[in-house]
């Protein structure tokens, strides 16, 4: 399910990233009773962030999980001219058209209005949850909870080396999952072109969120600058971030 902790990195300080309190993952659907224990019982999960739209939560309702809430911030809610669905991206058939159209994607997540205070509905949402985990999650956790977790981790400090690495993990992690959509658009009929494009669309490029960083540079400098301005995640709310996320 695409699942990691963002805990165990180190920041530029020398702290590291406190385990089993932030949790990404895709969509928990269908989850096996053995992982439901883990998270309720291992990690001590109280509260899942759910960033899909609603039609993506009526079609596939998370799992319930005893003793956990359950938050939707659908992220892409009033962006009209893209969305991180695989239908409307794969109506661009070639690679260099699904680049161009996940960058696009990738600077909205970041510069929409609606996006921004869906972000900064999230942050709060940690900050908030001092005990026990927070999971969040879209639908193969990949691409609104790529940026999430990138928000994450450079508001703690951690090097953009490492935050990318976090976040190609998914192109390991969706492997058996990706073969097996595109092994059924095979058989359906897909050509070749529209194959290697839906092969891209379902993996992660640092092109895509060097583009998110490239857009938050640009217009707020840093990401400090843009949490407090873009998403009136203030300073000491990120101090607060620090001092609940970080040890060592």
């Amino acid at each position: 399910m695409n699942f990691r902790d963002l805990g165990g990195y180190q920041n530029r300080e020398g702290k590291k990233v406190v385990s089993g309190k932030v949790l990404r993952s895709a969509q928990p659907v269908g989850l096996a009773e053995a992982d439901k224990n883990i998270l309720v019982n291992n990690y001590q999960l109280k509260k899942i962030i759910d960033f899909r739209s609603q039609k993506e939560v009526v079609e596939k309702p998370v799992d319930t999980l005893s003793g956990v809430a359950y938050l939707n911030i659908d992220l892409m809610k009033d962006i009209k001219s893209g969305t991180a669905s695989l239908e409307d991206l794969l109506k661009n058939p070639t690679t260099a058209e699904v680049d161009q159209a996940m960058q696009h994607v990738y600077g909205e997540l970041v510069m929409d209005k609606t996006s921004q205070k869906g972000y900064a509905n999230f942050l709060n949402q940690i900050i908030a949850q001092e005990n026990g985990a927070v999971l969040f999650h879209c639908f193969a956790g990949k691409d609104r909870t790529g940026v999430g977790a990138a928000l994450v981790l450079s508001l703690l400090g951690v090097r953009k080396a490492d935050i990318l690495h976090d976040y190609l993990l998914t192109n390991t992690q969706r492997q058996a999952e990706n073969q097996k959509m595109k092994t059924a658009a095979a058989a359906q009929g897909m050509s070749d072109e529209q194959l290697l494009a839906l092969d891209r669309l379902l993996s992660v490029d640092e092109i895509y969120l060097n583009h998110a960083f490239a857009n938050i540079s640009e217009y707020y400098g840093t990401m400090q600058a843009y949490a407090t301005e873009a998403l009136d995640f203030e300073i000491d709310k990120q101090d607060y971030l620090r001092e609940l996320l970080l040890w060592g």
